[in-house]
């Protein structure tokens, strides 16, 4: 009786490694672009949902919420805002005051932040922020949610450093439009 060994051949075997080799150089180009469209797409995510929240915690608490964007570090955040009283004086004493106008209070004039959410970018970057008309590119910029959840109308570029960025308009009601640019 003959023993006979079984097993694989060298050829076989660098067969099998040649097509191992042919689906990974098609594949995984396809996968790290996936990763940063997806990287870009959380970013959206992130900047649009924090402004949701901070609509929903302004109507829900009655109280002004701040979405502040800091550029330079690639961060949101969502703080609950208290005044100081030299603040609402200098406000009562005010002619032009009027308390139904969400322009009267500005974030300088804050004494107190409460933060109820923070959330770092993950390897994309503000480009700009523009509030109001002004164009902010460095430091940091911040949105007032009044109340009754309105705040002034504004816009951010993200990016995420290989030329693909989004650009995120939110109107008054914190309804967002999203448009991407190459």
């Amino acid at each position: 009786m003959i023993m006979r060994k079984s097993g694989f051949t060298l050829i076989e075997m660098l067969l099998v490694l040649v097509v191992i080799g042919i689906i990974s150089a098609v594949t995984i180009p396809q996968f790290v672009n996936s990763i940063r469209g997806n990287r870009l797409r959380v970013g959206v995510k992130s900047v649009v949902m924090a402004g949701r929240y901070a609509r929903s915690m302004a109507v829900m608490k009655q109280a002004d919420i701040l979405l502040t964007f800091n550029i330079d570090e690639g961060t949101i955040v969502v703080d609950e805002v208290a005044l100081t009283a030299a603040a609402v004086e200098d406000l009562k004493s005010d002619d032009s005051f009027d308390s139904e106008d969400e322009d009267a209070v500005k974030p300088e004039m804050a004494i107190t932040r409460t933060e109820l959410i923070s959330r770092k970018l993950d390897q994309v970057s503000f480009e700009s922020v523009e509030i109001d008309g002004d164009v902010i590119t460095s430091g940091s910029g911040a949105v007032v949610y009044s109340s009754n959840g309105r705040c002034h109308p504004y816009t951010v570029k993200i990016s995420d450093g290989q030329g693909k960025s989004v650009v995120i308009e939110v109107d008054a009601l914190s309804a967002a439009k999203t448009e991407n640019s190459e």
